[in-house]
């Protein structure tokens, strides 16, 4: 009888005794640890998984939080392999073993705990026959491999779409979903991104109340490009003058992936204007505001005033805000309100939020969120869009 005994690494000296009992009744052990060793090493566990006749889960709280522990567990299932649960530490066990039957062997000496172990083993149905066709193998469960990829300068658009097809499932775990929001913005800043693919990626990081990605508070404001310090608590809504760093590496891996720096702003070329000033600025994210830096760089602008597009134009209104770029606010105004527009729009140590775009309005609105960065107190305002020369503008009220 072979058997595969996953554990987590804070459980080797457990996994190692039942190894040794294991032998002592004369099954072949074959041990992994849930977490990445070697270039092949997924491929390898799947086609041990293949071949067992049981399958042993060491139990803790590790195992139980172990992408790779679980994911096991979850192609084992699939395989129609027997399953026991050997516990390490007591925990709650995931909905794929909770009709395990489950072996303790904390306080049994081995004149007792080898007899009970076989015991257990025997009691287990026979293995039948692997399915066929197999099941599709699991992706690979810690997501260095995803960043690997990403970081490869050129993919075909099937890879990229097998990618984005990862990182969606994978958001769906909230151990995980922060370090895989991170992969979803590196993926964005691709340039061989196929415009379909691109929309979908857009799609999944437009603005929105989000998961916390460190998981302090209920719900985190993600303006599109970055998190902001708004956020949701119990049924309140408030700024907690603090975020999250830009890209979050834990996916639930005992060895967290090596923090990277975050990817630079992309830059959309300016195009060319009579009179115009060319610049570009950093938005830094902190300390309750929104900390502005404008330099001045020859031949490139962070946002384009010319965009046709309502999503666009709501992005730019705020940023111009923001910075307080009184030209690009006049270019982004409507006819009737471009005038007045630093009265209508500029507020002192106010900084705005894009909460949503609702472009099947008519006219197309969007919303943002004003917070005062001296009380830290918001409100929401709704603006109108209207359409002049082929370019959406913003309105103060509608017309």
């Amino acid at each position: 009888m072979q058997v595969f005994v996953s554990h987590a690494p804070s459980d080797r000296d457990v996994a190692a005794g039942l190894r040794a009992d294991l032998a002592q009744l004369g099954r072949q052990v074959s041990l992994d640890r849930g977490e990445p060793v070697g270039s092949r090493w997924w491929e390898g566990v799947l086609q041990r998984v293949q071949r067992c006749d049981v399958f042993i889960l060491v139990s803790s709280p590790a195992a139980v939080r172990s992408p790779g522990c679980l994911a096991t567990l979850r192609y084992a299932r699939a395989l129609r392999r027997p399953v026991l649960i050997v516990v390490a530490t007591a925990t709650a066990l995931p909905a794929d073993a909770e009709t395990a039957p489950v072996f303790t062997p904390a306080g049994m000496e081995i004149s007792e705990r080898v007899p009970k172990l076989r015991g257990a083993l025997l009691a287990l149905p026979a293995a039948p026959p692997l399915p066929d066709p197999l099941p599709p193998d699991p992706a690979v469960p810690y997501l260095e491999p995803i960043r690997q990829r990403l970081d490869e300068p050129s993919l075909e658009p099937a890879e990229l779409r097998e990618l984005l097809r990862q990182l969606r499932l994978r958001l769906r775990d909230e151990h995980e979903r922060a370090a895989v929001w991170g992969l979803l913005v590196r993926m964005r800043a691709r340039t061989d991104l196929p415009a379909p693919l691109a929309a979908e990626v857009e799609k999944v990081l437009a603005p929105g109340w989000q998961p916390d990605p460190e998981r302090r508070v209920e719900k985190r404001y993600w303006d599109g490009q970055a998190w902001t310090t708004l956020v949701r608590h119990e049924n309140r809504e408030f700024n907690e003058r603090r975020v999250p760093p830009p890209e979050a590496t834990w996916s639930g891996d005992p060895t967290p992936a090596r923090p990277r720096p975050a990817s630079a702003p992309r830059q959309v070329q300016k195009k060319a204007g009579v009179g115009s000033q060319e610049r570009t600025r950093l938005l830094l994210i902190g300390g309750g505001g929104v900390i502005v830096a404008a330099v001045v760089v020859a031949g490139y602008l962070l946002f384009d005033p010319t965009s046709s597009d309502p999503t666009s134009t709501a992005r730019e209104f705020v940023d111009a805000v923001n910075i307080a770029d009184r030209t690009a606010l006049g270019q982004l105004t409507c006819e009737q309100d471009r005038a007045r527009a630093p009265e209508l729009f500029l507020r002192p140590d106010a900084r705005f939020t894009l909460e949503s775009v609702d472009e099947n309005a008519d006219p197309p609105t969007f919303t943002i969120l004003a917070t005062d960065s001296v009380t830290t107190s918001t409100d929401r305002r709704t603006y109108p869009m209207v359409e002049e020369s082929g370019k959406w503008m913003v309105c103060q009220s509608r017309r």
